[in-house]
């Protein structure tokens, strides 16, 4: 993918000098300043209430003491908003119907067609699209499910305390060199609840049966059933991309997808709809 950098824009009179003023954000900068955020948040130390300003001014002494510049907490801060915006955007395009996700190198696929069509009248998501998106895990990291422990830790609903606000940005390079920041852990995706609906007093059968088969289904954790294209292949009366983009999501979490091939059919029909129904709003007659 594409780099995406951008630039702080309070003028300064310092040619140099970022304190209070035009902040070039180069690419290895971006790297650092995710990097070091999503540590602390791997580690615990951001709090339910998202980073403190302390955190924001060790970002910026971690930056300033590598590039030699002088940048400050709120400017850290301000740079986190953008790619906070970055985020929200890829969280849309991951569910384009049609879309699939690769989690191995962490790109947005969609077919030649489908992509030609999408990019014509949204050019602004070509570097999100089948390319592999950087700095992807960091920002999962910071603005996905948090992984904050101990007296720190959150349920997966709450929000997230950090203001998005339009800035005008843009690019500049101030001589500085590539730099190495450890990847953040990889983390899988949590259930999110929401409220029932009609469909809920017929389901509740299968949602129990569902708790079951995840909680006895066994093996290595990320192999995935040999069979399982061909298992939901078989489910008539589905469209194809609801099929393709339900295969992706077992795909992206083998322990679901081995509790899927354990279901009788009617079953399977059952989570089928209920995952179309809660990603698309596309409600299937199962009778």
């Amino acid at each position: 993918m594409d780099s995406v950098e951008t630039t702080d824009t309070t003028v300064t009179g310092a040619s140099k000098s970022t304190k209070g003023g035009v902040v070039a954000w180069t690419n290895s900068m971006s790297t650092m300043h995710l990097g070091f955020l999503a540590d602390l948040v791997a580690s615990g130390a951001r709090t339910s209430s998202g980073f403190k300003t302390c955190h924001y001014n060790q970002c910026a002494k971690f930056l300033n003491d590598h590039f030699k510049l002088s940048l400050t907490g709120e400017q850290c801060s301000n740079h986190l908003k953008k790619w906070r915006k970055i985020w929200g955007r890829l969280v849309q395009l991951k569910i384009l119907s049609g879309a699939l996700w690769d989690e191995d190198t962490c790109t947005i696929r969609l077919s030649d067609e489908h992509y030609a069509g999408h990019c014509a009248n949204n050019k602004s998501d070509i570097p999100f699209l089948n390319n592999p998106i950087e700095h992807y895990r960091a920002m999962e990291t910071i603005f996905g499910s948090t992984t904050a422990s101990g007296k720190y830790a959150k349920s997966g609903n709450d929000p997230f305390s950090i203001d998005v606000e339009d800035e005008s940005e843009m690019q500049t390079s101030p001589n500085v060199g590539a730099s190495f920041v450890k990847a953040p852990p990889k983390k899988k995706a949590k259930l999110v609840h929401i409220e029932d609906d009609p469909l809920v007093t017929t389901l509740k059968d299968g949602f129990k049966m569902m708790a079951d088969a995840i909680a006895k289904s066994g093996g290595d954790d990320d192999a995935v059933p040999d069979n399982l294209w061909d298992a939901l292949a078989a489910l008539k009366g589905f469209d194809e991309d609801h099929i393709a983009h339900y295969y992706a999501h077992l795909v992206d979490n083998p322990k679901t997808a081995k509790a899927f091939m354990t279901l009788k059919v009617d079953n399977k029909l059952v989570w089928l709809s209920r995952y179309v129904e809660k990603t698309f709003g596309v409600l299937y007659n199962l009778k």
